[in-house]
């Protein structure tokens, strides 16, 4: 019961916002104003706080290029399995590889873990960050358009406020021992900690207002959570043993919030930058989209209690 506490206060934000659903308290444009806010306000304040925290060390970069490759290696072994499982749907590798942190990861880590360790979620974050924008979207944009547009994704990468508010915090934390914090710059910082604790409480309720099951392809998408969660619950373990005990020697704080990234459900950007034409694989994707974030918050409780 101990290790549900920590989490008791999202988890009843989850429901607060199921609650509103079912009240239908707000209209579609008003859930689609306010992820607005998080994705375009919220969320960059608090990944710019956590990024401008970040210890960087040369060989840290090792494990963003292993997540990184991590993520990638999931995507071919979801186009083998699906093959071996008969799975048509082009959608399920692509629900293989990358994780929700933005939308949920770092509200759950945050959660059992605490503010103080936000720089080290945000190195472990880093390399999917990278394979999202640069990967995982451009095949979500081949399969909807069936081209693929350097231009544009780099377009979108360098306008994402996601990514320039990781840029803006990469450089802070670079520059951060050479600065001397006056006055102005404590009242920024201030003003950015304020916005950034928009972030968890916006995120749990329109994530809980959100959450659509559907009995129709529900067996699809619980083969797709049972494959995603049995392989990447097997690549977790081998990183954190190997490469974060055995090759870096990092703290272990490392290991959890590597092991609560990989029980997050896919990004909820495949369901944004999939066809949205196709009625039968979009609602696949959103029915394996909300059953996954109920799963992976379940399985982050039991993760905290019983993982040291």
């Amino acid at each position: 019961m101990t290790y549900i506490l920590p989490i008791l206060p999202v988890l009843l934000l989850f429901l607060l916002g199921y609650s509103l659903q079912k009240t239908r308290f707000f209209t579609e444009a008003s859930v689609a104003d306010v992820k607005k806010i998080v994705s375009n306000i919220a969320l960059p304040a608090l990944l710019f706080q956590a990024f401008a925290s970040i210890k960087i060390e040369l060989g840290y970069l090792l494990l963003v290029l292993v997540v990184f490759g991590a993520c990638l290696s999931m995507v071919f072994l979801g186009k083998v399995i699906a093959r071996m499982l008969r799975i048509k749907s082009p959608y399920f590798a692509l629900m293989m590889g990358g994780f929700e942190m933005g939308m949920l990861g770092y509200a759950l880590f945050l959660s059992f873990y605490g503010e103080q360790h936000l720089g080290k979620i945000a190195l472990v974050d880093l390399g999917q960050v990278l394979f999202v924008f640069f990967v995982l979207m451009a095949l979500l944009i081949r399969e909807r358009d069936g081209v693929q547009s350097t231009a544009m994704l780099l377009r979108q990468f360098i306008t994402s406020p996601v990514i320039l508010a990781i840029l803006a915090g990469l450089l802070a934390s670079l520059i951060g021992p050479l600065v001397t914090v006056g006055p102005v710059l404590d009242t920024l910082g201030r003003f950015v900690s304020m916005v950034a604790s928009l972030t968890v409480p916006l995120i749990a309720i329109t994530i809980g207002y959100g959450i659509h099951i559907k009995r129709e392809g529900l067996l699809l998408s619980l083969k797709t959570i049972v494959v995603r969660k049995v392989l990447l619950i097997i690549i977790a373990l081998a990183i954190n043993h190997f490469l974060i005990d055995a090759v870096l020697h990092m703290d272990a704080m490392y290991r959890y919030a590597l092991l609560v990234m990989f029980l997050t459900p896919p990004p909820f950007v495949i369901s944004i930058y999939m066809a949205q034409d196709d009625r039968q694989e979009a609602d696949y994707v959103a029915n394996t989209l909300s059953l996954d974030t109920l799963i992976s918050v379940l399985m982050v409780v039991v993760a905290a209690a019983v993982y040291v």
